[in-house]
């Protein structure tokens, strides 16, 4: 073998540490709740193999339909909005003023502090004894509105969570793809008369397809994994009515202690995220081939 040339083996030696960690972080935690999901586990300890039993169970159990359209509704809306506001931040706070990255930093605030704390705080701030929103409520002498006691603005709190938080990651990773655009691109194309919204619509959006996809990608999967804003903020209340998948799955396992059905509702909530990144990708395909970005 002549010096400098490298066998294929030798360029797989460089991946392995790299698949030796993703095995012993997820492929082994996956096969160890596939196979718990198969048997009777209760109070860790293991029993009879029992099929497909777990699955019929937790299936079969009226909280899972109610869990499935809350983490569906929660997931959607909260991608939504937060990808909209991300978005408008990163394309407001394209250029390096001193203005601009002091906003940068203030937006990245919620996005460093750590989940728990900003849902604890968001939950004292909509607290109906102590909260900012009722101490602004009673300064304008207005009813103050239950937030968390109440089905609809307990949702729209647990979404509120989601945007004041992830927003600032949208914005960094479009606000990224914003600057891979070469600038010589625009100016071509405001020489050539293009105004500002045909350079963002045929110059910038077709450019920024891998950041907003991987956006959409990393938040969706975020929003319906996300298990401290429905226990920290909302408890999965009044009535359920925010008890996400992921909730349901904490609740059975550490709670009732059933491992072996948490772990069937886990694979279930697996196949959820792989079936919603396929519409995503779809979408985003036949987004692709009608030109809409």
């Amino acid at each position: 073998m002549m010096d400098g040339q490298r066998t294929p083996f030798q360029a797989y030696r460089y991946l392995l540490p790299a698949l030796v960690l993703e095995a012993g972080f997820v492929f082994a935690p996956l096969a160890l709740s596939l196979f718990y999901s198969v048997h009777r586990v209760r109070y860790y300890q293991l029993g009879d193999f029992n099929g497909v039993q777990n699955y019929l169970d937790v299936l079969s159990h009226r909280l899972f339909l109610n869990s499935f359209l809350v983490t569906c509704s929660f997931s959607l809306m909260a991608l939504a909005l937060t990808f909209a506001v991300g978005f408008g931040l990163a394309l407001f706070l394209n250029r390096d003023t001193s203005g601009s990255i002091l906003l940068r930093t203030i937006v990245l605030l919620p996005y460093v502090i750590a989940m728990l704390v900003g849902s604890m705080l968001l939950k004292w701030i909509f607290s109906t004894d102590a909260g900012l929103v009722p101490l602004a409520a009673a300064w304008f002498n207005i009813t103050s509105p239950t937030i968390l006691a109440d089905p609809d603005y307990a949702m729209a709190a647990m979404v509120a969570n989601g945007i004041w938080r992830d927003s600032a990651f949208a914005m960094v990773m479009l606000l990224a793809g914003l600057r891979s655009i070469p600038p010589n691109l625009i100016l071509a194309a405001r020489i050539d008369g293009a105004g500002s919204f045909m350079i963002f619509r045929r110059i910038m959006l077709p450019l920024l397809r891998p950041a907003i996809l991987i956006t959409l990608i990393r938040l969706l999967l975020h929003f319906a994994n996300v298990l401290t804003f429905p226990l920290i903020l909302t408890g999965g209340g009044p009535n359920n009515a925010t008890e996400t998948l992921a909730l349901r799955i904490f609740r059975i396992g550490f709670e009732d202690f059933d491992l072996g059905k948490a772990n069937a509702m886990a694979i279930v909530l697996c196949l959820f995220n792989i079936v919603a990144v396929i519409l995503l990708l779809a979408v985003f395909r036949k987004t692709r081939g009608g030109q809409s970005l």
